[in-house]
């Protein structure tokens, strides 16, 4: 199947499957669509009636999100069909980069991917910035590039864990363009455009709307979330809700920190495999998982595992048991959101289950790469 055939069979499947939600949605008590598509939804509705997205309870996303999906607003599934044609759109270009059939049909034909989009995710969004962006860096248009990955940051905080491999990827194939090892023309100017444009948004949406700062960046550095989620941590938070403070969770973020800095720079000369170890620490590590942010790091994986000593058939292992882990998790799920039963037990057993799954994941993926450099894989 050609990659072009396979793109548009993906597309074709997740407009069924968005006609799907609306009857599921109206007759079954587990809804299809997500609630985060409910608050983007509310969010433009706020817009639409002269108000701000924040006036919806948590909203915590970009403006530009809300405005987006103002046609919501008389057609309900709109944002669910946009984000679908994203989620191909990111699929062609990634295309361009990736010349294993198998390793793009993992993304295309990934029931988990094909989920979070068809339920109404918009990180779809950022995963078609981030292989534009890639394909930027790859034919070396350095201001298209910054302003992607500036206006990719204001969308969603969390790519500004990129931001190492990046500065240091930028000529690092042309070494007599560094100067003191660490600063070059292109470095400067990637930095000051992504920068600078991150800013300016920042700034001008916070004269607008005054809970922007907080509720869309802030937030998340001290973010306390007692509800059940895939983190190890969400239990403990759950039984110390109360008491827990802002510098604990704050501190939650140190592993993270460790894995993007180290992995950044030891691995940024093969860029997408940098940003692949960088987003699994992140997730993995997180005090707060929910599914849409798998699709964070699997995003990269058929970029990033192009030179990997791993077969097809030991790749596609790994992702079948990572989805029966993932799938267990959501069995304690049910019992507690639908059936009522008091399941937190279990479900923080597997949640520890499922965090030494990704973990070892994640050395699996360190043991078996080949290294390599991105400047040097041929595009079309």
């Amino acid at each position: 199947m050609s990659p072009k055939i396979a793109i548009i069979i993906g597309l074709l499947i997740r407009l069924g499957l968005i006609a799907y939600a609306e009857i599921q949605d109206k007759y079954f008590n587990l809804k299809y669509t997500d609630i985060d598509y409910s608050v983007y939804s509310d969010g433009a509705q706020y817009v639409v009636d002269g108000g701000s997205p924040y006036d919806r309870h948590t909203y915590r996303y970009s403006p530009i999100l809300a405005y987006i999906l103002i046609p919501n607003v008389w057609i309900s599934s709109f944002g669910k069909i946009l984000f679908s044609f994203v989620d191909m759109l990111a699929c062609y270009f990634m295309q361009k980069m990736v010349k294993s059939t198998f390793l793009l049909n993992l993304w295309i034909f990934n029931p988990l991917t094909i989920q979070v989009s068809t339920r109404g995710s918009s990180d779809t969004i950022i995963v078609l910035l981030i292989y534009v962006m890639l394909y930027l860096l790859k034919k070396e248009r350095y201001t298209w590039a910054a302003i992607i990955y500036g206006f990719m940051v204001h969308l969603r905080i969390y790519p500004i864990i990129y931001a190492i491999p990046l500065y240091f990827f930028i000529d690092s194939h042309q070494p007599e363009r560094i100067y003191l090892g660490v600063i070059s023309k292109n470095k400067v100017k990637f930095a000051l455009i992504s920068g600078g444009l991150f800013i300016a948004l920042l700034i001008f949406f916070h004269f607008i709307y005054e809970d922007f700062l907080f509720q869309t960046y802030l937030y998340h550095f001290t973010r306390k979330d007692n509800r059940h989620n895939f983190s190890p941590y969400f239990y403990q938070i759950y039984l110390s809700f109360e008491s827990i403070t802002r510098t604990q969770a704050t501190l939650t973020f140190l592993p993270q920190f460790l894995i993007v800095l180290l992995a950044g720079l030891k691995y940024y000369r093969d860029l997408p495999f940098a940003m692949l170890i960088q987003t699994l620490g992140f997730v993995v590590f997180n005090k707060v998982q929910t599914a849409q942010y798998f699709v964070w790091w699997i995003a990269l994986i058929p970029l990033a595992l192009q030179n990997t000593k791993m077969s097809n058939k030991e790749i596609l292992m790994l992702s079948i048991t990572w989805l029966i882990l993932e799938v267990q998790w959501n069995f304690g799920s049910y019992y507690l959101e639908i059936q009522g039963y008091d399941v937190f037990t279990m479900i923080f057993i597997q949640c520890v289950i499922f965090f030494l799954a990704n973990t070892y994941l994640m050395v699996k993926v360190i043991e078996n790469r080949k290294a390599s450099e991105f400047y040097k894989i041929k595009m079309d």
